[in-house]
C-alpha cells in the first residue's frame, strides 16, 4: 500500500522506517539572560483538519499487450469514474511498461492530462496526480519492441465536499486584511491541510504539525495525547492553487503544477499542542513534475533564508494557503504588518512574534522580511486577537535543530554557495543562512567527499582547479561558473 495516497491509519508502519524524525520534548523554561519576548506555550498551532477523502475500492486489469514493430499504439482505455466526486487520485497496483510504453490519465470535466512512464511511476510513488472532476480517461501507450505491457488500478481516492471546519483563525485586529497572491513559491500539501514553500536549498518548508499530527490537538484545547513521531503526510504539494468552489471545497491544481513529495526525506520536529513555541517544523524534498520534467524550485523559485531578526516593527509579510470563505478557501493569499520580536523559550527553542493576518491552513507558510524577501523562519502558531493584541508566531531559524536540519539535510559535510544572498548580519560561512558568495570558496572549504551546494545564477570570472574528491550540486536551478 501507498502512504502518499492513502490513509496513514491503514498504511504499513514499516514503511516509514526509512524516514528520519528528530522529536524531543523539551520543557517550557524562560531564562531571563536571554529573554527578548515570553509567550506561555499556550498558542495553538494553526493546522486544520485533512481535506476530506476517502478510498474506493475499483478494479481495472488492462491485460498484456505486446507493442507493434514500430512506432506506438493506444492497447487500452477506461475511463475511471466516482459520480459526483470534486477530485479524484488513482493508484497504480501493479504495472510494466518495458523502455517506452506509458500510461495517459485526462480529467474528462477539463481535460487536463498527465503522462507516467516507469521511471516517474517511481517518482510519484505509484500514483497519478489529483484531477479535478469525477471521471479520468486512463490510456495504456505500447511502443514498439516493448513486450508483455499492463497495469491494474485496485483503489482510488475519492475526494468529498468540504465539511465546513476551517481551523484556527487569527485575525489580528476587527478584519482580514489578507489579500490575492500568485507567488508560486509559496505552496499548499493538498491532503494535509497546510502550506509550504520553497527553500533555496532545494528543499521544501512546512510546519512539524502539518507532517505529525497530533491527536488531540483541536480548537477545543490541548489534550494529554502528543504525537506519535511516525509520518502522517500524504499527497503532494501544489503551487498556483486555483479559485476553490463556492462551497468552500478545494479543487487541485493542475498537473503541471504538482510535485510528488518524497516520504523518505522528511526531517521533523512536532512535541504536541501546547508543549512550548519555536521548535515546531518540517523539511523534505519533492519529485519532478510528469508533465514539465522540472522540479518544483526550477519552475517556481525559491526563498533565500536566515538566522539574523528584523528590528521591532520592521514589515513581515506571511504568504500562505489559509482557510477562507467560499472561492478564496485555502488559495494563496499574503499579509503584511509589524514585527514583534523574538521568543526564546529556552537556548535553543526559538519563535518570531508578528502582527500578520493567517487562519487555519497558514500553518507552515513562509515568515518573510519585507524589505528583503529573505524568510527567517516558518509560521506555525496562532496568537493575534481581535481587539488588536496578541501576535501570531513561527519558528525561527535559530533554533539549533532545524537550522541543522537544513544546513546538513544532503550531508553532514555540506557547504553552501550563493552568489545572490544579501548581506544581513556576520561574515559568510558557508552555512545555507550565510553562505560563500563565490564557488571557489565552496569548493576550497569543503570536507573531501563533501557536496558544495550552489544556488542557481552567473559566478562569472571564476577560475580553480579541483584536486579531490567532492561533489557540486545546484538543486533550485541552473549555475554558470566561469565567463
Amino acid at each position: 500500500m501507498n502512504p502518499n495516497l492513502f490513509d496513514d491509519a491503514r498504511a504499513d508502519r514499516s514503511e516509514y522506517e526509512a524516514v528520519r524524525s528528530i522529536r524531543a520534548l523539551v520543557p517550557f523554561v524562560c531564562p531571563l539572560i536571554l529573554l527578548v519576548l515570553c509567550t506561555p506555550p499556550g498558542l495553538r498551532a494553526q493546522v486544520v483538519p485533512v481535506v476530506p477523502r476517502h478510498v474506493e475500492p475499483y478494479s481495472v486489469d488492462s491485460g498484456l499487450f505486446d507493442g507493434p514493430d514500430e512506432g506506438e499504439t493506444i492497447a487500452f482505455q477506461h475511463v475511471v469514474a466516482s459520480p459526483g466526486a470534486p477530485w479524484l487520485r488513482l493508484h497504480i497496483a501493479d504495472h510494466y511498461l518495458g523502455a517506452g510504453s506509458y500510461l495517459t490519465f485526462t480529467s474528462l470535466t477539463d481535460g487536463a492530462s498527465q503522462p507516467l512512464d516507469a521511471r516517474m511511476i517511481e517518482h510519484w510513488f505509484n500514483a497519478s496526480a489529483i484531477f479535478f472532476g469525477d471521471s479520468v480517461l486512463v490510456e495504456l501507450h505500447v511502443a514498439g519492441g516493448d513486450r508483455g505491457v499492463f497495469f491494474r488500478i485496485e483503489e482510488i481516492l475519492v475526494g468529498e465536499e468540504a465539511t465546513g471546519e476551517d481551523g484556527i483563525a487569527s485575525i489580528c485586529g476587527a478584519s482580514d486584511n489578507r489579500t490575492a497572491s500568485s507567488d508560486g513559491r509559496s505552496g499548499r500539501l493538498f491532503f494535509g491541510g497546510c502550506s509550504a514553500w520553497l527553500a533555496s536549498n532545494g528543499t521544501v518548508l512546512s510546519a512539524g504539525h502539518c507532517v505529525d499530527f497530533d491527536p488531540d490537538d483541536t480548537p477545543a484545547g490541548c489534550g494529554p495525547q502528543l504525537p506519535d513521531g511516525i509520518l502522517d503526510l500524504t499527497g503532494v504539494f501544489e503551487a498556483n492553487v486555483p479559485t476553490s468552489f463556492a462551497n468552500g471545497t478545494t479543487r487541485p491544481a493542475a498537473p503541471e503544477d504538482q510535485y510528488p513529495i518524497n516520504l523518505n526525506s522528511v526531517v521533523w520536529n512536532f512535541d504536541g499542542g501546547c508543549q512550548g513555541l519555536g521548535k515546531d517544523f518540517s523539511v523534505f524534498t519533492v519529485g519532478p513534475n510528469a508533465n514539465t520534467g522540472l522540479r518544483a524550485h526550477m519552475a517556481e523559485g525559491f526563498f533565500r533564508m536566515t538566522r539574523e531578526a528584523p528590528a521591532i516593527n520592521n514589515t513581515i509579510r506571511v504568504t500562505g494557503h489559509g482557510s477562507d470563505a467560499g472561492t478564496a478557501n485555502f488559495t494563496n493569499q499574503t499579509h503584511t504588518g509589524p514585527y514583534q520580536g523574538e521568543v526564546f523559550q529556552n537556548a535553543t527553542d526559538i519563535s518570531h512574534t508578528y502582527q500578520v493576518d493567517t487562519t487555519g491552513g497558514n500553518s507552515g507558510s513562509p515568515v518573510i522580511w519585507n524589505t528583503n524577501g529573505v524568510a527567517i523562519g516558518i509560521h506555525t502558531n496562532a496568537g493575534c486577537n481581535a481587539d488588536g493584541s496578541g501576535a501570531n508566531s513561527g519558528t525561527s531559524f535559530e533554533h539549533n535543530p532545524l537550522e541543522a536540519a537544513l544546513d546538513n539535510f544532503y550531508d553532514a559535510d555540506t557547504v553552501h554557495v550563493d552568489g545572490g544572498m544579501p548581506a544581513l548580519g556576520p561574515a559568510e560561512n558557508g552555512t545555507v543562512f550565510r553562505p560563500y558568495n563565490t564557488v571557489l570558496e565552496g569548493v576550497t572549504a569543503v570536507p573531501t567527499g563533501g557536496i558544495v551546494i550552489i544556488v542557481e545564477g552567473s559566478y562569472p570570472g571564476e577560475t580553480m582547479t579541483i584536486n579531490r574528491a567532492m561533489t557540486l550540486m545546484a538543486p533550485v536551478g541552473t549555475v554558470t561558473i566561469g565567463n
